[in-house]
C-alpha cells in the first residue's frame, strides 16, 4: 500500500443516475437488486467534492452525468449547471459562517489557553526546584504536561478544523463554475440501471 499517493491533475468523472435528483440527494438503492450493487450510494455532489479533494489544486475536472432518455429534456443542462452553482454558492455561504465562527473560537481558547500556561508555569516556579522522584517533582510534570494539553484545543480549531473547512470550500468553488455535461445513459446502463454512481478516470500527470 502506498503511502503517498501522488494527486491527479486531470479527472474525468462520469456519474449515471436515474433522476436528476440524484445530483444532490442519495438514491434509494434497493439492497436486494444485484444488478445495483456497483451504484454509489451517495449524491453525485458528494462524489464531485472527493474527486476534487483527491485532486492537485489546478487539476483540470471534466463530469459527465448519464441520464435515461425519458427524461431528457431541452435545455436541461443548462439548468443542471445552473442548479449546480446555485447549490455550491449556498453551501460556500455556510461554510465562511462556519469558518468565521470556528476562527472566532479558536482565538478565544488560544487567549485562555496562554492564560492558562502562563498561570500553570507560575504555579511550577513556585515549587522551585524539586527532587527527582518526590511528590513535588511529579506534580511539577503533571503541571507542565497539562499546560501544553490545555493549548491543544485551540492549536486544533486554528490549525486543523480550518484547514477541512478551507478544503471543502475550495472544492465548492471548484465546481461553481464548472460545466457539466448531460448525456444520454449507455445502453447497458439504460436497461439495468447498474454501474457504478461515480466511475472516475484520473490520470496523473
Amino acid at each position: 500500500m502506498r503511502l503517498w499517493r501522488r494527486r491527479p491533475r486531470e479527472v474525468t468523472l462520469y456519474l449515471p443516475m436515474r433522476r436528476i435528483e440524484h445530483l444532490f440527494e442519495a438514491p434509494r438503492l434497493d439492497p436486494f437488486a444485484p444488478e445495483l450493487e456497483g451504484y454509489d450510494p451517495r449524491p453525485g455532489l458528494e462524489v464531485m467534492v472527493r474527486a476534487v479533494q483527491r485532486a492537485a489544486r489546478r487539476a483540470t475536472l471534466r463530469v459527465t452525468v448519464g441520464l435515461p432518455g425519458e427524461v431528457l429534456t431541452p435545455g436541461l443542462e443548462g439548468h443542471v449547471r445552473a442548479a449546480l452553482a446555485r447549490e455550491c454558492r449556498r453551501r460556500i455561504a455556510v461554510l465562511d459562517d462556519d469558518l468565521d465562527g470556528v476562527r472566532r473560537l479558536g482565538i478565544r481558547t488560544l487567549l485562555w489557553g496562554l492564560f492558562a500556561v502562563l498561570f500553570i508555569n507560575g504555579s511550577v516556579g513556585v515549587l522551585g526546584t524539586t527532587e527527582p522522584g518526590s511528590i513535588e517533582d511529579a506534580l511539577s510534570t503533571g503541571l507542565q504536561t497539562v499546560a501544553w494539553v490545555v493549548l491543544w484545543v485551540p492549536i486544533n480549531l486554528l490549525i486543523y478544523d480550518l484547514w477541512y473547512y478551507r478544503r471543502d470550500r475550495r472544492a465548492y468553488r471548484t465546481l461553481r463554475d464548472l460545466a457539466v455535461r448531460v448525456v444520454p445513459l449507455r445502453p447497458a446502463e439504460a436497461g439495468t440501471g447498474s454501474g457504478p454512481h461515480g466511475r472516475d478516470d484520473e490520470r496523473p500527470k
